[in-house]
């Protein structure tokens, strides 16, 4: 077994087109606007006498009990097998212990449950207390070749029955639909993010923090868009998804609770969907919705499991996050306090 650190551009991007899972967090972009948040990163390729098993976009996080590794949505393998999963995480687990980290988090998508998941476990390595990314996925299959193909589709597995009424009305009412790659658009994306999270009890990241993104993943390159819903020049619902070569992922959403009764943030949604669907990509990643057994009135996630249900599709579970202690004082200190945050936070979920 072989790890190599990858420096250049064109060689990262070759190795993440022959893996078979794809993601934006494991892009070269992304990695770029982590190093701009003043977190050393490492882009590592792994393999096994010269053939190319696998690669990992190693993220070093901080918080007030440790320093460790983070792999998001990673590793990637070149075949999704439990093989090449466990020699790939045995070599990164190998690598990093005495690297001055205590420990090390990683998050692939494999579905709960199945054989290849549990192979973390199999390695030593425990379940998180809280995921890091979304772990009850709401997905939607971009079939087709145009809007009435995925409308079909949609009602065929479950789309609420005033959804198609309400998008096509929102369009007659002239709400319009744009994407932008301004930076003054960013910077009222932010601003908007900020009055829903004033609203609806949740906390937003800096607007550094965003306007690294536009300018790693948005400005020049297509990873990022941000959508804008609009009439008459106000805006009414702005979103912010990521587009990798098998996915659309809605990651942020704001809206101005003005003129509500045009559902322009449906038809904002709906044209992040039929944008993906004429660049020929699978799914769209609706994001984090509540588990089944917690999908219920009263509960704080039932309204937006709700909304993002009601464009129909099919629930999805990731396996959470894994994680492996070097040290584990500290580590167990971090746990307590990871508890602490899933009580007083997470516990709706």
């Amino acid at each position: 077994m072989q790890l190599v650190e990858i420096k250049n551009q064109r060689e990262w991007e070759e190795y993440l087109t022959q893996c078979e899972r794809k993601t934006f967090l494991q892009t070269w972009q992304w990695g770029e606007f982590q190093k701009s948040l003043s977190k050393g990163i490492k882009r590592m390729a792994v393999f096994l006498n010269s053939q190319l098993l696998g690669v990992a976009l190693c993220v070093k996080e901080s918080t007030r009990f440790e320093k460790y590794i983070y792999c998001p949505r990673g590793p990637l393998l070149i075949k999704d097998s439990i093989r090449n999963y466990t020699q790939v995480l045995g070599a990164l687990k190998e690598y990093w212990e005495n690297k001055s980290v205590g420990s090390i988090k990683v998050d692939p998508a494999f579905l709960q449950g199945s054989d290849i998941a549990k192979v973390p476990d199999q390695l030593g390595f425990k379940h998180s207390i809280n995921s890091v990314q979304s772990e009850n996925n709401w997905m939607i299959d971009l079939v087709g070749s145009n809007e009435e193909d995925l409308f079909v589709w949609c009602k065929e597995n479950g789309m609420s029955k005033n959804y198609s009424t309400y998008i096509r009305r929102a369009r007659k009412k002239g709400v319009e639909i744009l994407f932008s790659k301004e930076r003054k658009d960013w910077d009222l994306f932010h601003t908007y993010l900020k009055l829903s999270g004033r609203r609806k009890g949740f906390s937003v990241k800096s607007k550094d923090y965003f306007l690294n993104m536009w300018k790693y993943l948005g400005s020049s390159d297509d990873i990022l868009r941000l959508g804008i819903a609009r009439k008459d020049d106000k805006i009414l619902a702005m979103i912010l998804i990521a587009i990798d070569d098998n996915e659309v992922s809605a990651l942020y959403s704001a809206q101005t609770d003005s003129e509500n009764n045009l559902r322009a943030p449906m038809l904002l949604r709906w044209e992040c969907m039929l944008l993906g669907q004429r660049e020929s990509v699978n799914r769209f990643n609706n994001w984090g919705v509540l588990p089944d057994e917690k999908y219920k009135e009263g509960n704080l996630g039932y309204g937006y499991s709700q909304y993002k249900k009601g464009f129909g599709g099919y629930l999805e579970n990731i396996e959470r996050t894994y994680e492996y202690a070097y040290r584990k004082p500290p580590h167990l200190l971090q746990r307590l306090y990871d508890r602490y945050i899933k009580i007083r936070y997470y516990r709706f979920r």
